[in-house]
């Protein structure tokens, strides 16, 4: 039988200039699912120009929060940089702290290359405006929006890291999801935000070590992003 705890209940004094039991208040962005905390001076602004729904201070500095937002596929390429924390430098110590930041900094630069791409350090969530892609006046081709993805993979240098030349898999899954998208404005319920995994792709090379989960490197962040002495 378990011990019997007494439990003495205090009431607790809302904040008297805003009146909320914390100063720092969580919320989630209604568009790309970022949790964010802020103090109040930020929430009331962000609060205003949201209306009824909340969005991150990110995506109402870049107008994800109107109806043009359909047009705005997020992507991310956090799984390869999740599976190379995990797998290389925190299980097998192939790769350096300082070779990963290179990649995620050369893949940045490469990305905003093309003007149409708006990259969240935070989420390292990729935001790219299909208002901008098609065959009309200042409009760039869905080609132009590939090549830039050919060319962001190509800053993790995947054929020299899986060892299996099967780097062609994970460019296909970003393809087909973002021609999809194009043609449709559409993405699977509950898998808004398109972030393929290495599932599949380094298998026959042996160069996975027991243990990882490729869902943990899909929800991989730049919080997770921390270096190890």
């Amino acid at each position: 039988m378990s011990d019997i705890l007494d439990v003495n209940l205090v009431p607790v004094e809302k904040h008297p200039e805003h009146g909320e039991l914390a100063d720092k208040i969580y919320y989630e962005c209604m568009f790309c699912g970022k949790r964010v905390g802020l103090y109040p001076q930020e929430r009331n602004v962000c609060e205003k120009l949201s209306g009824d729904d909340f969005y991150c201070v990110f995506c109402l500095r870049n107008n994800f929060y109107t109806k043009n937002n359909r047009n705005i596929l997020i992507l991310s390429f956090r799984a390869i940089i999740g599976y190379y924390y995990y797998n290389f430098y925190l299980n097998g110590k192939k790769m350096y702290f300082s070779q990963i930041e290179d990649y995620i900094s050369a893949h940045v630069k490469v990305g905003l290359k093309n003007p149409i791409f708006n990259y969240d350090p935070d989420t390292m969530y990729w935001f790219i405006d299909f208002s901008k892609v098609g065959r009309g006046n200042k409009k760039i081709k869905i080609n132009d929006v590939l090549k830039t993805i050919v060319n962001i993979g190509a800053c993790f240098n995947l054929d020299a890291n899986l060892c299996n030349n099967r780097s062609a898999v994970i460019y296909e899954r970003y393809k087909e999801a973002i021609e999809k998208f194009y043609s449709s404005r559409w993405r699977p319920q509950g898998k808004k935000i398109l972030i393929p995994t290495l599932q599949g792709c380094d298998t026959a090379s042996g160069n996975t070590a027991p243990g990882i989960k490729y869902e943990d490197t899909r929800n991989f962040s730049s919080k997770r992003f921390v270096a190890i002495f």
